[in-house]
Protein backbone atom coordinates (compact mmCIF):
# COMPACT_ATOMS: atom_id res chain seq x y z
CA UNK A 1 0.00 0.00 0.00
CA UNK A 2 1.25 3.67 -0.90
CA UNK A 3 1.65 6.46 1.82
CA UNK A 4 -1.30 8.20 1.39
CA UNK A 5 -0.84 11.75 -0.24
CA UNK A 6 -2.14 15.02 1.29
CA UNK A 7 -3.18 17.58 -0.63
CA UNK A 8 -0.10 20.01 -1.58
CA UNK A 9 -1.19 23.23 -0.23
CA UNK A 10 -3.19 21.70 2.87
CA UNK A 11 0.42 20.28 4.03
CA UNK A 12 1.73 23.64 2.70
CA UNK A 13 -0.06 25.60 4.82
CA UNK A 14 -0.31 23.06 7.42
CA UNK A 15 3.47 23.60 7.79
CA UNK A 16 3.09 27.30 7.59
CA UNK A 17 0.52 27.52 10.97
CA UNK A 18 2.85 25.12 12.86
CA UNK A 19 6.05 27.36 11.86
CA UNK A 20 3.65 30.48 13.04
CA UNK A 21 3.14 28.82 16.18
CA UNK A 22 6.63 27.89 16.87
CA UNK A 23 7.77 31.28 15.81
CA UNK A 24 5.90 32.81 18.15
CA UNK A 25 5.79 30.34 21.04
CA UNK A 26 8.75 31.39 22.83
CA UNK A 27 7.66 35.39 22.38
CA UNK A 28 4.92 34.79 24.32
CA UNK A 29 5.89 31.99 26.51
CA UNK A 30 9.73 32.45 27.36
CA UNK A 31 11.40 28.73 28.65
CA UNK A 32 13.94 26.35 27.80
CA UNK A 33 11.56 23.98 26.26
CA UNK A 34 10.20 26.17 23.56
CA UNK A 35 13.51 27.67 22.98
CA UNK A 36 14.46 24.01 21.73
CA UNK A 37 12.51 24.29 18.95
CA UNK A 38 11.00 27.75 18.39
CA UNK A 39 13.16 30.91 17.32
CA UNK A 40 14.31 32.98 20.06
CA UNK A 41 15.10 35.61 17.81
CA UNK A 42 14.66 37.56 14.86
CA UNK A 43 17.98 35.83 13.47
CA UNK A 44 17.77 33.87 10.17
CA UNK A 45 19.08 30.75 11.78
CA UNK A 46 16.86 30.80 14.28
CA UNK A 47 14.01 31.05 11.35
CA UNK A 48 16.02 27.82 10.30
CA UNK A 49 15.79 26.13 13.29
CA UNK A 50 11.98 26.54 13.72
CA UNK A 51 11.28 25.46 10.03
CA UNK A 52 13.47 22.53 10.85
CA UNK A 53 11.17 21.28 13.54
CA UNK A 54 8.48 22.78 12.35
CA UNK A 55 8.50 20.37 9.30
CA UNK A 56 9.44 17.56 11.90
CA UNK A 57 6.01 18.21 13.84
CA UNK A 58 4.06 18.62 10.65
CA UNK A 59 5.23 15.11 9.83
CA UNK A 60 4.55 13.19 13.27
CA UNK A 61 0.62 15.04 13.25
CA UNK A 62 1.07 13.36 9.39
CA UNK A 63 2.14 10.15 10.26
CA UNK A 64 -0.85 10.17 13.59
CA UNK A 65 -3.10 10.79 10.97
CA UNK A 66 -2.33 8.34 7.95
CA UNK A 67 -0.44 5.72 9.96
CA UNK A 68 -2.36 2.77 8.97
CA UNK A 69 -2.45 3.40 5.54
CA UNK A 70 1.68 3.51 5.24
CA UNK A 71 2.31 0.81 3.27
CA UNK A 72 6.86 1.29 3.15
CA UNK A 73 7.41 3.37 6.54
CA UNK A 74 10.94 2.87 6.11
CA UNK A 75 10.99 5.06 2.77
CA UNK A 76 8.01 7.39 4.26
CA UNK A 77 10.17 8.21 7.04
CA UNK A 78 13.48 8.64 5.37
CA UNK A 79 12.22 11.04 2.74
CA UNK A 80 10.52 13.41 5.75
CA UNK A 81 13.95 13.10 7.10
CA UNK A 82 15.66 14.22 4.23
CA UNK A 83 13.27 16.70 3.75
CA UNK A 84 13.44 18.13 7.33
CA UNK A 85 17.46 18.41 6.84
CA UNK A 86 16.68 20.42 3.64
CA UNK A 87 14.16 22.20 4.18
CA UNK A 88 16.08 25.27 5.88
CA UNK A 89 18.32 25.53 3.07
CA UNK A 90 15.10 25.88 1.20
CA UNK A 91 14.72 29.06 2.96
CA UNK A 92 17.92 30.58 2.60
CA UNK A 93 17.89 29.76 -0.73
CA UNK A 94 14.50 31.32 -1.42
CA UNK A 95 14.13 33.95 1.00
CA UNK A 96 17.53 35.54 -0.04
CA UNK A 97 15.98 36.33 -3.65
CA UNK A 98 14.29 39.60 -3.12
CA UNK A 99 17.92 40.30 -1.03
CA UNK A 100 19.91 39.70 -4.51
CA UNK A 101 17.71 40.87 -6.95
CA UNK A 102 15.80 43.93 -4.98
CA UNK A 103 17.54 44.46 -2.06
CA UNK A 104 15.98 45.64 1.34
CA UNK A 105 11.89 45.66 1.63
CA UNK A 106 10.82 49.24 1.90
CA UNK A 107 8.64 48.49 4.44
CA UNK A 108 8.06 45.96 8.00
CA UNK A 109 4.80 44.87 6.45
CA UNK A 110 5.99 44.07 3.33
CA UNK A 111 8.87 42.26 4.49
CA UNK A 112 6.18 40.68 7.01
CA UNK A 113 4.02 39.74 3.87
CA UNK A 114 7.08 38.32 1.99
CA UNK A 115 8.41 36.40 4.40
CA UNK A 116 5.29 34.28 5.16
CA UNK A 117 4.57 33.79 1.45
CA UNK A 118 8.02 32.58 0.86
CA UNK A 119 7.45 30.01 4.11
CA UNK A 120 4.10 28.45 2.23
CA UNK A 121 6.25 28.41 -0.92
CA UNK A 122 8.48 26.41 1.24
CA UNK A 123 6.15 23.93 2.48
CA UNK A 124 4.70 23.36 -1.36
CA UNK A 125 8.21 22.52 -2.36
CA UNK A 126 9.03 20.73 0.64
CA UNK A 127 5.71 18.66 -0.44
CA UNK A 128 7.30 18.08 -3.69
CA UNK A 129 11.05 17.28 -2.68
CA UNK A 130 9.54 14.51 0.08
CA UNK A 131 7.25 13.06 -2.93
CA UNK A 132 10.44 12.89 -4.70
CA UNK A 133 12.92 11.26 -1.90
CA UNK A 134 9.90 8.78 -1.33
CA UNK A 135 10.63 7.09 -4.98
CA UNK A 136 14.33 6.45 -3.59
CA UNK A 137 15.39 2.92 -2.11
CA UNK A 138 17.20 4.16 0.97
CA UNK A 139 20.26 1.74 0.95
CA UNK A 140 22.26 2.05 4.71
CA UNK A 141 24.63 4.17 3.10
CA UNK A 142 22.47 6.66 2.42
CA UNK A 143 20.45 6.05 5.94
CA UNK A 144 23.96 6.92 7.73
CA UNK A 145 24.33 9.95 5.79
CA UNK A 146 20.69 11.46 6.27
CA UNK A 147 21.32 10.43 10.42
CA UNK A 148 24.78 12.68 10.14
CA UNK A 149 23.28 15.19 8.73
CA UNK A 150 19.98 14.86 10.97
CA UNK A 151 22.23 14.86 14.16
CA UNK A 152 24.72 17.68 12.47
CA UNK A 153 21.43 19.93 11.91
CA UNK A 154 20.77 19.06 15.37
CA UNK A 155 23.30 19.59 17.31
CA UNK A 156 23.63 23.51 15.25
CA UNK A 157 20.48 24.26 16.27
CA UNK A 158 20.68 23.15 20.07
CA UNK A 159 24.45 24.59 20.25
CA UNK A 160 23.85 27.70 18.42
CA UNK A 161 20.83 28.59 20.61
CA UNK A 162 21.74 27.38 24.22
CA UNK A 163 25.70 27.06 24.44
CA UNK A 164 27.57 29.71 21.86
CA UNK A 165 26.97 31.41 18.23
CA UNK A 166 29.87 30.91 15.71
CA UNK A 167 33.01 32.38 15.26
CA UNK A 168 32.01 32.41 11.69
CA UNK A 169 29.61 34.40 10.20
CA UNK A 170 27.72 33.03 6.99
CA UNK A 171 28.06 36.53 4.86
CA UNK A 172 30.83 38.66 6.91
CA UNK A 173 35.00 37.17 6.57
CA UNK A 174 36.85 36.33 9.49
CA UNK A 175 37.99 38.91 11.40
CA UNK A 176 41.33 37.11 10.89
CA UNK A 177 41.68 38.27 7.02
Amino acid sequence: MNAPRPALWKKALGFWAIFMIFYFAYKFFPNPVFAIFCGITESNFQHFKATFFAWIFVNVLEFGLYRAQIGDRETWFYSRLGTAIFLPWFVFLLWYLCAAFYGQMPSIPLEIIYANLMTVIVGAFGVIFERGLAQIKYAGELKFVLWALFLASLALYLIFTFVKLPWADVFIEPDWK
